[in-house]
């Protein structure tokens, strides 16, 4: 009997974490009956944050909210409150891409994030919240926040509009009065060290996943640009997670910016659980050279080696190269296409077949 862990992220509009876990589970299982197999849906701060520490910590406890999505239109939301003082919001599930039934790069906004803060701010108990700011819809610098905590964006024109498209307009910002951080502060969970602009930056990088053409681009670049000279401060690298979000929240309110993986390591007991199995199954949708910036993948496969735990990789598409640890589904399924659309079946394969390289990693 061996001991397994399965910890992959999610595969991005494909299947979630959870679902990605159990269906190599499943596979595993039927070429490795008696292995001892353990599964946390992880992440890196992105989609699917929520989802992580609710299967991991027993007692997070879901808070249910209204707040804008990045339209402006109301939905029902929530957060969790884990370890009875520790808020955790997901940027993703607020006002995130996968929440627009259209694209409006422009005029995407991040109000509703800041909504859920502030309902964080006033629960009774709460020290310490945290955002994870991934997979966001807007490139707004987190205006649309600031302004929802209380923060007066003013515009040539007068009250600033909301969405990035906007951003080049604002002449100043307002703190607001009644601001108090709580005692252990707001930290940022990110995923990327991007900088806010520029052609390694919000706009240039993600601009197009959002729905930006070309010229909007330029738009929402000018616009995060005008926002830094008007805060006064410089661009480093971090602020660029999530459409600006978290150099806007960083540079107003002084929120840290952590990393996202490292921190949802710690809350959902990952590297406790990699001290007690002999091998590792991690995964994601692209396994590729972003993968060791920061992404799950790469931080499993890094905390593995460490310990001396064997590791192995399930993705829909491999870039690194060939490699007996590593399996993608569009070697097995009979095309992309049908790897995407039917993942669980490819998944619970994977599984079996990573299951029987295992064997004969033991038995060698």
């Amino acid at each position: 009997m061996a001991r397994i862990l399965l910890a992959p992220d999610s595969f991005k509009g494909s299947a979630s974490s959870s679902e990605v876990a159990n269906a190599v589970a499943k596979g595993w299982t039927a070429a490795r009956t008696s292995d001892q197999i353990t599964t946390i849906a992880f992440g890196d701060g992105g989609e699917g944050t929520l989802e992580c520490i609710a299967g991991a910590v027993a007692d997070a406890q879901k808070i249910e909210v209204v707040a804008q999505g990045a339209d402006g239109r109301d939905r029902a939301t929530y957060w969790l409150l884990v370890n009875g003082d520790t808020a955790v919001i997901e940027m993703a599930a607020i006002c995130g891409i996968t929440t627009q039934e259209k694209l409006d790069a422009l005029g995407a906004h991040s109000f509703g994030l800041g909504q859920v803060i502030a309902a964080a701010l006033k629960y009774p108990g709460v020290k310490e919240i945290l955002v994870a700011v991934g997979g966001s819809a807007s490139t707004d610098a987190g205006i649309g926040a600031l302004m929802a905590l209380g923060c007066k964006a003013v515009g040539a024109d007068g009250d600033l509009a909301l969405g990035g498209g906007a951003l080049r307009n604002l002449t100043r910002i307002d703190l607001p009065a009644g601001y108090v951080a709580p005692e252990r502060g707001v930290k940022i969970l990110v995923d990327v060290q991007s900088p806010m602009t520029g052609a390694d930056g919000a706009a240039f990088v993600y601009g197009p996943q959002k729905g930006a053409s070309a010229g909007d681009v330029e738009v929402l670049d000018a616009g995060l640009k005008n926002f830094l000279v008007v805060v006064g401060v410089q661009d480093r690298a971090g602020y660029g997670a999530a459409g600006g979000v978290s150099g806007g929240l960083a540079t107003v309110l002084g929120a840290q910016i952590v990393s996202g993986v490292e921190t949802l390591a710690q809350l959902s007991g990952l590297l406790e659980k990699l001290n007690e199995v002999d091998c590792v199954v991690t995964g994601e949708g692209a396994f590729d050279s972003q993968s060791f910036r920061g992404k799950v993948v790469g931080y499993v496969l890094e905390q593995a080696k460490v310990r001396g735990v064997a590791s192995m990789v399930v993705c829909g598409v491999n870039k690194n190269g060939a490699n007996n640890e590593v399996i993608s589904l569009v070697e097995l399924a009979p095309s992309v296409g049908d790897a995407i659309k039917n993942p669980a079946r490819w998944l619970e394969v994977a599984g079996q077949q990573l299951a029987e390289r295992f064997g004969a990693i033991v038995a060698s």
